[in-house]
This record gives C-alpha cells, sequence and structure tokens, in this order.
C-alpha cells in the first residue's frame, strides 16, 4: 500500500490484527476518542445527554475500526491475484468512513425522534479531514514503534540482549530489514543510507521513525544524523578534539556535544556485553 504521505508501506493481515493487540494502540485510540468527545466535531452534544454522547461515539470508533479492518484483510487476500498496484491508504480509510457516518448518523436520528434529520451531512468534509490526520499521526509515530514489539513472530523477551534474538525487523520505507544485519544507520536530507552486513540500502525515510522501533540494547544514537547498532561499536575516542565513536570496521561516527555523557553511560551498560 501507499501511507497518506506516499511511502510504500507493507502490512500483512497478522501484523494488522497484532497491531490491536499492543497498549500502546489503544492508549493512542483512547486518546483520539477523548479529543473528539470533547472537542464535538460533529456539533451535536447538546441534543444528547453526556452518557448517550459518549456512547455513540465509542461505538462508531469501534464499527469504523471494524470496517477498516475487514477492508484490509479483504485487500490482503485478493493481494494473492493481484499484486499490483499499490492502494493509498485514504482509500480504504474513507471506504470505512462513509458507511460507518450512515449507520451513526441514522442512529444518531432516531435517538432525536427525526428520522429525517442528518446531523452530520454538513461536517463529512470535516470529520474525514480529521480522521485522515489521526491516521497520519498513527502511521507516522505510533505503528512503527509497535510494530517491532507486536510482531507474531517475535519470541518472549527472556533477557536484556534482545537484538540477539531471532526475528527482530527495521521497517524502513515500508521494507523489512534484519536488525541483526543492520551497522549504522546514517540520515541524508530526506533519506537514509543504512549500512548492512552484506551491502547497504538507501531509502526515503525519516531516522526518527526507524529509531523509534529500536531499545537501547539494540544501538545508540549518537548525533541527531546517525544511529549505531550495538554490535558495530568498539569504543568511545577522539578526533580533531571531538568524540566519536570507533566502530568495529575502524570507520568512526560523530558524537555531538550534548549527547557525549548518553553515550559514556550507554557503553557502560550495554557495551560489555558484546560478544
Amino acid at each position: 500500500m501507499r501511507a497518506p504521505t506516499f511511502e510504500t508501506l507493507d502490512l500483512s493481515a497478522a501484523e494488522l490484527f497484532a497491531l490491536f493487540e499492543h497498549p500502546l494502540t489503544w492508549r493512542y485510540l483512547s486518546l483520539v476518542i477523548v479529543i473528539l468527545i470533547l472537542a464535538d466535531p460533529t456539533r451535536v452534544a447538546h441534543e444528547f445527554g453526556v452518557p448517550l454522547y459518549c456512547t455513540i461515539w465509542l461505538a462508531a470508533f469501534l464499527l469504523y475500526l471494524a470496517f477498516q479492518a475487514a477492508l484490509l484483510t479483504a485487500l490482503g487476500a485478493l493481494r494473492k491475484f493481484a499484486p499490483r498496484p499499490a492502494v493509498y491508504w485514504p482509500i480504504v480509510s474513507l471506504c470505512a468512513f462513509f458507511p460507518t457516518l450512515l449507520l451513526v448518523e441514522t442512529a444518531m436520528a432516531l435517538a432525536i425522534s427525526d428520522p429525517q434529520r442528518a446531523p452530520l451531512s454538513d461536517r463529512v468534509v470535516y470529520l474525514a479531514t480529521m480522521l485522515i490526520l489521526f491516521e497520519i499521526i498513527f502511521l507516522r509515530f505510533v505503528m512503527p514503534r509497535v510494530r517491532i514489539e507486536a510482531a507474531p513472530d517475535s519470541p518472549p523477551e527472556t533477557h536484556r540482549a534482545t537484538s540477539r534474538r531471532p526475528g527482530r525487523l527495521l521497517h524502513i520505507a515500508g521494507q523489512p530489514v534484519a536488525l541483526e544485519k543492520v551497522k549504522l544507520i546514517e540520515a541524508r536530507q530526506h533519506h537514509v543510507h543504512v549500512r548492512l552486513c552484506d551491502g547497504t540500502l538507501t531509502e526515503r525515510a525519516r531516522l526518527s521513525d526507524i529509531v523509534a522501533q529500536t531499545r537501547p540494547e539494540d544501538g545508540i544514537q549518537p548525533h541527531r544524523s546517525w544511529w549505531v547498532s550495538r554490535r558495530a561499536v568498539r569504543r568511545l575516542g577522539k578526533r580533531s578534539g571531538r568524540e566519536v565513536l570507533q566502530l568495529s570496521d575502524d570507520s568512526q561516527v560523530p558524537v555531538a556535544r550534548g549527547r557525549v555523557e548518553d553515550v559514556r553511560d550507554w557503553i557502560e551498560t550495554y557495551l560489555d556485553d558484546i560478544a
């Protein structure tokens, strides 16, 4: 698929449903529901009691998620026969939004004993825009962290050195990359350059989205433009009076002045564990 910001998004049905098993997903969704209830984008809260209005929003939210999950699952099944072209995520969202809106609007009209009333029709564009905005936030900032932790094939966490567990993946512009193969990642304008054990990879992506999928024991971000795998780090050194990370292949990565102490603490905590 293509995400709202047009980057490639590769999501299996198992990963989709695993998202809803993660507490971070539900914390985000709960926050969205609270914002929608308090903001009252429908401008009809005064026509309902608070308990009924909150119940309507919760039901609408769950109904929309059910429609969207069903559509994405059906799309995943169709991919076996027609893997191309890529589908734009907001199209699926809007296909789930409109039947949800129709059912909720009908329920609201019945609740106020006015079956001819269409209380949401004049707010369609506004509501659809809010929906897409909240989904962009989820896809860009919440899902990258959730997917790694919620991956169905991830083994249980048995000890601190999670970077050694098989199956850990980093999703870089929708492309899964084995974490254990990543040596370092450098941000270059709107792209990231990934140095792997067996080559390199350059994709249009944000370093912050990738780092959000990692844990402290996986590696360190010594500079805003760099992330380095724990396996690649040898020691903290100096070059021209500035701190740098010395890597196992004799290359060096700059350390920002404001992060020197954090890097030292990280080395003391994790570097001794490297085999």
